[in-house]
């Protein structure tokens, strides 16, 4: 569980880095079109174009690795819930009465 967690927070910090790279690119660009015209306009386009697909690429990645992630996940706690089905049952009875007994004494002390 905790490998899962690190990795997500590892992934979360590359796709923040990399969408701060692409504000940082763009920002360039934009100065360039304001800058230059007619052709250098295009060039600087092309190459926001490349760099917004290179980004998409690695938010399509990211994204398919989470669904991964979660799916691993969601099959290893139905293995669990299978394979202790009493325990899993406590659990959830546990957690419950917990809830209802907070949810009792938040609207007792309205």
């Amino acid at each position: 569980m905790n490998d899962i967690r690190t990795d997500l927070a590892v992934h979360r910090d590359t796709l923040i880095r990399d969408a701060n790279a692409l504000l940082t690119d763009v920002q360039v660009l934009l100065k360039d079109v304001a800058d230059g015209a007619g052709a250098e306009a295009g060039h600087a386009r092309t190459e926001l174009g490349k760099r917004m697909r290179v980004l998409q690429a690695r938010l399509d990645a990211l994204r398919a690795s989470g669904r991964d992630r979660v799916g691993q996940l969601a099959d290893a706690t139905d293995m669990y819930v299978r394979e202790h089905p009493w325990q899993s049952l406590g659990t959830v009875a546990v957690i419950g009465a917990v809830t209802g007994a907070i949810v009792a004494l938040a609207l007792g002390r309205r």
